[in-house]
């Protein structure tokens, strides 16, 4: 099994945890290139690049500017405790316990536009590089092309014979993964508030459903999809009509 997610533009490097030691991410020479050509760009790049306020753009160009391959405890925390959007929250690492950890460790990656792929122990700093941004360099015309092959084949290397791959990423990141080249099948998700009798996509919520997910199976140790199938955190119940034998519809 492996579980997928998208990482947050929410981070915080004051968490820690003595459940696992820190590792380095395996693509960190790959993250320290892309970071020579980060530096060079100016807070109004930056402000046009990821549409956000000078204030912002000035706080990730220092960002960029401290930017290291090996940083220090202090300027860092495992990637499982520095993401802390909404998927984050529903995920809720913190409170996990060490069986739970360990399983993330062994099941769930996260994508990143700087990184890569990344286990929970991997160590990494305040950064903000969305995948789906133009960011050119190099001879790469954005983050996918830079990335696809990478990450695909780490994906391939880590997965095991009649795994699965529980896609809990956003499609602006997923996109990144080359799903022809994968040994595995890919499963999807849908999480829909009824409404009036209909299913209705709240983004806040299908977010939170997410990291939710992660949590369930982390606690259940789940293995196989029927175990999957009965996610029940928070009032959300599989519902058989909607889902298909590639994608799992939960609803509330």
């Amino acid at each position: 099994m492996k579980i997928i997610t998208s990482p947050a533009k929410l981070m915080n490097i004051e968490n820690s945890t003595d459940l696992f030691r820190t590792t380095t991410p395996k693509f960190i020479e790959e993250a320290a290139f892309i970071q020579t050509f980060l530096k060079e760009k100016t807070p109004k790049y930056l402000s046009e690049l990821m549409e956000i306020s000078s204030k912002l753009a000035d706080e990730n160009w220092e960002r960029n500017q401290k930017w290291k391959a090996k940083p220090s405890k202090k300027e860092s925390a495992p990637a499982l405790l520095a993401f802390v959007g909404e998927v984050y929250r529903g995920l809720d690492a913190k409170s996990l316990d060490k069986k739970a950890v360990n399983y993330l460790q062994k099941n769930y990656r996260i994508l990143s536009g700087l990184y890569g792929l990344l286990k929970p122990s991997d160590r990494i700093m305040l950064y903000r590089l969305e995948m789906g941004r133009p960011f050119q360099f190099d001879q790469y015309q954005n983050l996918y092309e830079f990335w696809r092959v990478k990450v695909t084949e780490q994906l391939n290397k880590e997965l095991k014979a009649k795994d699965l791959i529980l896609n809990l990423a956003s499609s602006e990141y997923f996109k990144v993964i080359d799903k022809k080249k994968l040994n595995a099948p890919v499963i999807d998700f849908d999480f829909y508030e009824i409404k009036d009798g209909k299913p209705k996509t709240i983004v806040v919520y299908t977010k939170h459903a997410r990291g939710l997910m992660v949590r369930y199976c982390a606690e259940n140790q789940v293995k196989t999809l029927d175990e999957v199938k009965g996610f029940n955190l928070e009032r959300y119940r599989i519902d058989e009509k909607l889902s298909t034998d590639k994608k799992l519809v939960f609803t509330r």
